[in-house]
């Protein structure tokens, strides 16, 4: 009899998700190894579905994110991968629109596994994973391929044993871009941040980093954002554009900064319990696909970039690249809380970001 996983969310109601392309919605501690075998078998391939099609695997992945963005992309990429390639015998229900939570709850249910995989920000991580402080870093990627670079590499090789110890799975990064600034006041110098009230995320190593900037950052609920930034309560906001136009916050500002000071990382990540649980060769293919969705999740945060930015030109805001020499001085503002972040995470792990950086614009 063939054996059936089902998360206890999936007890709540059933919503179809359809799978896309890049495009916009039309909707918005101890490991211990195995015993040894005399003779590796190669791994068998997943059974044909049942006459019934009934699938035999029924997995969640949940989002706090609506269809219009590159967390879905991803989520439906891998949905689309798992069942194609498993010919039936894995099923993957899609919970988007934060139908199972917030972007907390959703890391509880996966350590619970209760959830068996969810989609989001690293920044949302720390309290689970403090080493995912390293990404805090502002003003480190000179571009976004050599970002990309660097997650890819040594960093992604050396957190994935700090997630499973939280009970969590890690497969890849991707990324929503870099975030960058909306204003209503000008900046295109280092004294232009001086005093600007800028609306940020709850995250010590944020604050530290705009306060280096000169600017007055100010931790805000993201549902108080708009109206807050219509009222003039703030005079800016940080963000990827393509959070910035789904949310429509550029509507209340005038100025679209190119700060890119961080990237928007977004990751997959899997319940460790629910991963275990399923043999050798579903664990191979969860892999496999979760790569490859999140490659593909890159693919349209590019593309999604570009499509953005003609929204806010063509809604009439101004969009600003800040000059070589600006930028340099916001790293080197930005260099002033690394230490900070050396303390949360380890003087090891920074060191190693940074000559990851180093050697990726070499290549």
């Amino acid at each position: 009899m063939k054996r059936k996983l089902v998360s206890l969310v999936l007890c709540l109601t059933m919503v179809g998700v359809m799978v896309g392309g890049c495009g916009s919605s039309s909707g918005s501690d101890t490991n211990t190894d195995p015993a040894p075998v005399e003779q590796e078998e190669e791994a068998a391939e997943p059974e044909a579905p049942s006459e019934g099609g009934e699938a035999a695997y029924v997995l969640s992945v949940a989002t706090n994110t609506a269809e219009d963005s590159v967390n879905h992309e991803l989520a439906a990429k891998f949905k689309e991968l798992m069942e194609e390639r498993s010919n039936g015998q894995v099923q993957i229900d899609l919970y988007e629109n934060g139908q199972l939570g917030g972007d907390r709850e959703l890391t509880e249910g996966v350590i619970a596994g209760s959830v068996d995989f969810c989609i989001g920000n690293t920044g949302t991580l720390v309290d689970f994973v403090p080493e995912v402080a390293i990404f805090d870093m502002a003003n480190v990627y000179p571009d976004i391929e050599t970002a990309r670079a660097v997650f890819d590499g040594k960093i992604l090789d050396e957190l994935k044993p700090a997630y499973e110890k939280a009970g969590i799975k890690l497969f890849a990064y991707a990324d929503d871009e870099y975030r960058i600034m909306t204003s209503n006041k000008k900046v295109e110098t280092m004294d232009d941040f001086a005093g600007i009230k800028i609306r940020v995320m709850e995250n010590s190593n944020h604050i530290a980093f705009w306060s280096a900037l000169g600017a007055n950052p100010t931790p805000m609920d993201f549902s108080e954002l708009y109206m807050s930034l219509q009222q003039g309560t703030l005079d800016a906001q940080e963000n990827p554009i393509d959070l910035v136009v789904a949310n429509k916050l550029y509507e209340p500002q005038k100025y679209i900064i190119n700060t890119n000071h961080m990237v928007h990382m977004l990751e997959m990540i899997g319940s460790k319990a629910s991963y275990d649980a399923l043999p050798a060769e579903i664990q191979e293919l969860v892999d496999t696909c979760a790569v490859e969705a999140h490659q593909y999740a890159r693919e349209c945060a590019d593309k999604r970039e570009a499509e953005k930015e003609k929204v806010v030109e063509e809604y009439g805001c101004e969009i600003i690249d800040l000059s070589d020499e600006v930028l340099a001085q916001m790293g080197e503002a930005a260099s002033s809380v690394y230490d900070q972040i050396r303390d949360q995470v380890g003087a090891d792990l920074v060191d190693l970001l940074l000559s990851e950086v180093e050697n990726a614009q070499k290549q």
